[in-house]
């Protein structure tokens, strides 16, 4: 099986989402997936011009000049693409986003059916199946429904199957949970791990898998007050630092 894995989180390796999407990739990868991985961050994909050239003028080639066409050279080889992406505005990364804006030339612009619906045939071979990798700084599962429609919708529309999503509430927490409860967020990494495995071998990825990767870590009561706590530690710390600065400028009396 090979595997395109696009990360679009503005924070790369860095990020709370590439805590979920590094243990899956690697595990895919022990199960005997040949994975390319990708951050989209640091990439140069200008937004789509909507000027359809892709189409009639220089058929299945932008004529914009940038890193998309290399990437959509990759994407066009895998049998499985796996996005990963932070939940912004209840939606995916502005970086991965762009990335699938520019998704024009891999189609041909004739209409056809599929299961009921208006879509553009592919042009060429097409990723078979779709996983998603997402964290949100919010407590509740259902913050990502939106985002998760999104990309059913795609996957409807160009015939390929869903796979599962690996979704991460209150990720946010997962720094500080990895000190105070190592146990139970090893045992979300491991999950995440052995879902790359599953979906490898099995072409698919369990429920429970998915329901651990997702599991509540703390209450959310407790989650919302230390959050405001540390944000107002954050302030205040700030708040000091340009306090400091202001009267290190001050002319002297």
């Amino acid at each position: 099986m090979k595997i395109f894995a696009v990360s679009g989180s503005p924070r790369r390796e860095k990020g709370i989402t590439e805590r979920i999407f590094r243990p899956f990739i690697e595990g895919a990868q022990e199960a005997g997936a040949e994975v390319d991985v990708v951050y989209l961050q640091g990439k140069k994909i200008k937004p789509c011009l909507g000027c359809f050239h892709c189409w009639w003028k220089t058929p299945g080639q932008c004529v914009q000049k940038d890193d998309q066409a290399g990437l959509l050279k990759l994407f066009s080889e895998c049998d499985v693409a796996v996005f990963a992406t932070p939940l912004y505005v209840c939606g995916m990364s502005a970086q991965l986003k762009a990335f699938f804006d520019r998704f024009i030339p891999l189609t041909e612009p004739f209409l056809e059916l599929r299961e009921g619906h208006c879509t553009h045939p592919a042009r060429g071979k097409y990723m078979k199946g779709m996983v998603v990798v997402s964290s949100c700084g919010f407590h509740e599962l259902d913050n990502f429904d939106a985002m998760l429609a999104q990309f059913q919708a795609i996957c409807r529309l160009g015939g390929v199957k869903f796979l599962g999503a690996l979704l991460r509430p209150h990720g946010e927490f997962l720094t500080l949970a990895e000190q105070i409860m190592k146990q139970k967020t090893e045992e979300v990494y491991a999950a995440a791990r052995e879902a790359g495995r599953r979906m490898v071998k099995d072409g698919g990825i369990p429920a429970e898998l998915l329901d651990a990767v997702s599991r509540e870590l703390i209450p959310l009561d407790a989650y919302i007050a230390g959050a405001n706590q540390f944000f107002h530690k954050q302030i205040g710390r700030y708040d000091r630092k340009k306090s400091r600065a202001g009267q290190s400028e001050a002319p002297a009396s």
